[in-house]
């Protein structure tokens, strides 16, 4: 049963679209990513469930209560912001109380929540410090803190990662999700990083230009994404624009350069006559020229990107492809000129969808 609702949310600001027709239901306890490039709508969807943002047309439903247009104090709804929004002049504790004596909670309870959230967010010893005199990684715990001592319906993460350095990042991905998950509070989290996004989300929901591109597992929007704007955000892919070979009992696509791929015949039965192909750049492997079906190519370009190297391989015709192959001891790394072959399996590659002309006056 959905514990958040939206149904054809819309937001326009004059003539300018920035968020069109969004249906999004979100399961009790669910941790579900909104996930985009700058101005794809992705904050204005979150403004607009906190109730920061009127919405033009549409319906936000939290549990059995319509608050489309409930003022945003009584939505008991926790955000979490990516500056951290901490008092200055107070002390941890001092700020984790702010919410609790505005919501005017009695003291002893005040007392216990604070203890119990402290607790919670591994800052028990810190809360007679103030913000400046803790890491940038604290002042975030002690913001979630905040928020989870009010007992939120509903928890929203506007970009919380974005101002911690890399390994703070990946140790406040993991510290957010395991906080989530113990007190089994729904939450929205938006992020235009796809590693936060794949790596926290138990679905992610990709934005373009205002509207859903794609809602699915972080493995379904990977390994199967259904435009090639998710392809191309969500990771590395390479393209081929072609079409199918007529007449082919097996699947045969025809590249504009005149390279053939052989695709599986569920795909070939699925796709239209004029078609994208797309396929990862880790699917790829070098392999002998006795392989069927292998494509002889040139590497143009070896770059290290440490465990891995990436090969930008020249194929005959012209096309043009990526190529990521771990490294491992006793196999070589080979160097920019090297003459190769390459192969993938049929069922890795994907077609994807063609996209719909969208207006430009989206932000």
């Amino acid at each position: 049963m959905a514990y958040l609702t939206l149904r054809k949310l819309n937001k326009r600001y004059g003539a300018t679209v920035a968020v069109e027709d969004i249906d999004l239901d979100v399961a009790a306890g669910e941790f579900v990513a909104l996930l985009g490039p700058s101005g794809c709508g992705k904050t204005t969807t979150l403004r607009m469930i906190a109730g920061f943002v009127p919405p033009t047309s549409g319906e936000i439903r939290i549990g059995d209560a319509d608050v489309t247009h409930l003022p945003a104090h009584r939505r008991n709804v926790g955000l979490v912001f990516q500056n951290y929004a901490l008092f200055p002049h107070m002390t941890v504790r001092a700020n984790i109380e702010f919410g609790l004596k505005a919501h005017h909670v009695d003291s002893a309870q005040t007392r216990e929540r604070v203890r119990s959230v402290l607790a919670l967010v591994g800052l028990s010893s810190q809360e007679d410090r103030y913000p400046r005199e803790l890491s940038g990684g604290q002042q975030q715990r002690v913001a979630l803190a905040r928020v989870l001592a009010l007992k939120p319906d509903l928890l929203l993460f506007d970009e919380p990662l974005s101002n911690l350095d890399a390994k703070l990042r990946v140790q406040m991905r993991q510290e957010i999700r395991r906080l989530q998950r113990e007190v089994g509070v729904t939450a929205l989290f938006v992020t235009h990083d796809q590693e936060e996004a794949m790596t926290m989300a138990d679905r992610i929901v990709v934005l373009d230009r205002g509207r859903i591109a794609q809602i699915g597992s972080p493995a379904e929007i990977y390994d199967r994404p259904r435009t090639r704007f998710v392809a191309n955000f969500i990771g590395i892919s390479n393209f081929f624009e072609g079409a199918l070979f007529p007449g082919s009992p097996f699947g045969l696509f025809r590249c504009s350069s005149g390279l053939e791929i052989a695709i599986p015949p569920e795909i070939a039965a699925a796709a239209s006559t004029a078609a994208t192909l797309a396929i990862r750049p880790e699917k790829i492997e070098f392999v002998s020229a006795e392989t069927p079906g292998s494509l002889p190519g040139a590497i143009r370009q070896a770059t290290q990107l440490g465990s891995t190297m990436e090969y930008l391989i020249d194929l005959a015709g012209g096309d043009r492809v990526i190529v990521h192959e771990q490294k491992r001891p006793r196999v070589p790394v080979r160097a920019a000129g090297e003459h190769v072959r390459i192969a993938w399996h049929p069922a890795d590659c994907v077609f994807l969808q063609s996209e719909k002309e969208r207006s430009d006056d989206r932000v």
